[in-house]
Protein backbone atom coordinates (compact mmCIF):
# COMPACT_ATOMS: atom_id res chain seq x y z
CA UNK A 1 0.00 0.00 0.00
CA UNK A 2 1.64 3.35 -1.12
CA UNK A 3 0.85 6.34 1.25
CA UNK A 4 1.70 9.82 0.94
CA UNK A 5 1.62 12.05 4.09
CA UNK A 6 1.47 15.74 4.53
CA UNK A 7 3.49 17.47 7.59
CA UNK A 8 0.78 18.23 9.70
CA UNK A 9 -0.42 14.65 10.24
CA UNK A 10 3.37 14.00 10.90
CA UNK A 11 3.45 17.07 13.56
CA UNK A 12 0.43 15.99 15.60
CA UNK A 13 1.72 12.52 16.35
CA UNK A 14 5.36 13.72 17.07
CA UNK A 15 3.93 15.88 19.73
CA UNK A 16 2.01 13.22 21.83
CA UNK A 17 4.81 10.84 20.87
CA UNK A 18 2.97 8.39 18.53
CA UNK A 19 4.99 8.74 15.35
CA UNK A 20 5.38 5.04 15.79
CA UNK A 21 1.23 4.55 14.92
CA UNK A 22 2.00 5.44 10.73
CA UNK A 23 4.51 2.48 10.51
CA UNK A 24 2.64 0.02 12.73
CA UNK A 25 -0.60 0.76 10.44
CA UNK A 26 1.13 1.46 6.67
CA UNK A 27 5.00 0.16 6.98
CA UNK A 28 5.56 2.81 4.69
CA UNK A 29 5.00 6.20 4.58
CA UNK A 30 6.27 8.66 1.84
CA UNK A 31 6.72 12.38 2.02
CA UNK A 32 7.91 15.07 -0.75
CA UNK A 33 10.63 17.35 0.12
CA UNK A 34 8.57 20.12 0.83
CA UNK A 35 7.13 18.28 3.68
CA UNK A 36 10.39 16.99 4.81
CA UNK A 37 11.64 20.36 4.53
CA UNK A 38 8.97 21.88 6.91
CA UNK A 39 8.98 19.44 9.22
CA UNK A 40 12.67 18.30 9.52
CA UNK A 41 14.87 21.44 8.07
CA UNK A 42 12.45 24.21 9.93
CA UNK A 43 11.26 22.12 13.03
CA UNK A 44 14.71 21.63 14.43
CA UNK A 45 14.41 21.60 18.36
CA UNK A 46 10.71 20.13 17.92
CA UNK A 47 9.34 17.07 19.35
CA UNK A 48 10.05 14.02 16.87
CA UNK A 49 12.56 16.49 13.94
CA UNK A 50 15.10 13.53 15.05
CA UNK A 51 12.39 10.54 14.58
CA UNK A 52 11.37 11.34 11.31
CA UNK A 53 14.73 12.70 10.04
CA UNK A 54 16.33 9.27 11.21
CA UNK A 55 13.03 6.68 10.01
CA UNK A 56 14.00 4.44 7.50
CA UNK A 57 10.33 3.80 6.72
CA UNK A 58 9.57 7.18 6.39
CA UNK A 59 10.81 7.82 2.09
CA UNK A 60 11.67 11.17 1.41
CA UNK A 61 10.70 11.59 -2.36
CA UNK A 62 11.16 14.33 -5.05
CA UNK A 63 8.37 15.70 -7.04
CA UNK A 64 8.41 15.34 -10.59
CA UNK A 65 6.04 17.80 -11.82
CA UNK A 66 6.72 20.95 -10.69
CA UNK A 67 4.52 22.66 -13.04
CA UNK A 68 1.64 21.20 -11.22
CA UNK A 69 2.58 21.91 -7.86
CA UNK A 70 2.96 25.35 -8.87
CA UNK A 71 -0.68 25.94 -9.90
CA UNK A 72 -1.98 24.02 -6.66
CA UNK A 73 -0.37 26.45 -4.70
CA UNK A 74 -2.21 29.19 -5.39
CA UNK A 75 -5.31 27.03 -3.77
CA UNK A 76 -3.36 25.33 -0.72
CA UNK A 77 0.18 24.98 0.82
CA UNK A 78 3.37 24.37 -0.49
CA UNK A 79 3.45 20.97 1.35
CA UNK A 80 -0.75 20.33 0.70
CA UNK A 81 0.18 20.71 -3.08
CA UNK A 82 3.41 18.18 -3.09
CA UNK A 83 1.73 15.69 -0.93
CA UNK A 84 -1.08 15.59 -4.48
CA UNK A 85 1.15 15.48 -6.96
CA UNK A 86 3.45 12.76 -5.31
CA UNK A 87 0.31 10.93 -4.51
CA UNK A 88 -0.68 11.60 -8.23
CA UNK A 89 3.14 10.27 -9.17
CA UNK A 90 3.22 7.22 -6.91
CA UNK A 91 -0.22 5.97 -7.71
CA UNK A 92 -1.12 6.44 -3.56
CA UNK A 93 -3.30 4.26 -2.38
CA UNK A 94 -4.06 6.89 0.81
CA UNK A 95 -2.81 10.77 1.57
CA UNK A 96 -2.63 11.70 4.84
CA UNK A 97 -3.74 15.03 4.92
CA UNK A 98 -5.84 17.66 7.72
CA UNK A 99 -5.81 20.59 5.76
CA UNK A 100 -9.82 21.32 4.45
CA UNK A 101 -8.68 22.56 0.84
CA UNK A 102 -6.29 19.89 0.58
CA UNK A 103 -8.48 17.13 1.34
CA UNK A 104 -11.33 18.49 -0.85
CA UNK A 105 -8.85 18.75 -3.76
CA UNK A 106 -7.82 14.84 -2.79
CA UNK A 107 -11.13 13.64 -2.94
CA UNK A 108 -11.88 15.44 -6.55
CA UNK A 109 -9.07 14.01 -7.90
CA UNK A 110 -10.16 10.50 -6.48
CA UNK A 111 -7.53 9.48 -3.85
CA UNK A 112 -8.84 7.91 -0.26
CA UNK A 113 -7.59 10.56 2.33
CA UNK A 114 -7.71 10.10 6.32
CA UNK A 115 -6.30 12.91 8.45
CA UNK A 116 -4.63 12.44 12.15
CA UNK A 117 -8.34 12.08 14.16
CA UNK A 118 -8.67 9.50 11.50
CA UNK A 119 -5.86 7.64 12.19
CA UNK A 120 -6.19 7.44 15.42
CA UNK A 121 -9.59 6.18 15.64
CA UNK A 122 -7.86 3.57 13.03
CA UNK A 123 -5.56 2.83 15.69
CA UNK A 124 -7.92 2.17 18.34
CA UNK A 125 -9.95 0.04 16.09
CA UNK A 126 -6.88 -1.93 14.99
CA UNK A 127 -5.74 -2.24 19.38
CA UNK A 128 -2.68 -0.25 18.85
CA UNK A 129 -4.15 2.56 21.32
CA UNK A 130 -6.60 2.09 24.24
CA UNK A 131 -8.38 5.47 24.01
CA UNK A 132 -8.56 8.48 21.41
CA UNK A 133 -10.10 11.10 24.03
CA UNK A 134 -6.75 11.26 26.22
CA UNK A 135 -4.74 11.76 22.81
CA UNK A 136 -6.72 14.38 21.70
CA UNK A 137 -6.84 15.78 25.04
CA UNK A 138 -2.85 15.93 24.94
CA UNK A 139 -3.14 17.42 21.30
CA UNK A 140 -4.76 20.17 22.72
CA UNK A 141 -2.44 20.63 25.77
CA UNK A 142 0.40 20.84 23.09
CA UNK A 143 -1.74 23.72 21.25
CA UNK A 144 -2.29 21.79 18.55
CA UNK A 145 -5.26 22.55 16.91
CA UNK A 146 -8.44 19.99 16.00
CA UNK A 147 -11.88 20.94 15.86
CA UNK A 148 -14.48 20.06 18.02
CA UNK A 149 -16.88 19.11 15.64
CA UNK A 150 -14.13 16.37 14.44
CA UNK A 151 -13.01 15.24 17.97
CA UNK A 152 -17.05 14.66 18.87
CA UNK A 153 -17.47 12.49 15.38
CA UNK A 154 -14.68 10.82 15.98
CA UNK A 155 -14.89 10.15 19.34
CA UNK A 156 -18.88 8.77 19.07
CA UNK A 157 -17.29 6.64 16.40
CA UNK A 158 -15.10 5.06 18.89
CA UNK A 159 -17.51 4.54 21.57
CA UNK A 160 -16.11 6.79 23.94
CA UNK A 161 -18.45 10.02 24.30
Amino acid sequence: MRVVCDSTVLIGLAKIGKLDLLKQIYEEVYIPEAVYTEVVSRGKGKPGVREIANALWIKKEPVKERRTVDLLIAEMGYGEAEVLVLGKELNADWLLVDDERARAAAVSAGFNIIGLAGILLLAKQLKLIPSVKPLFDELRKKNFRISDKICKRILKKAGEE
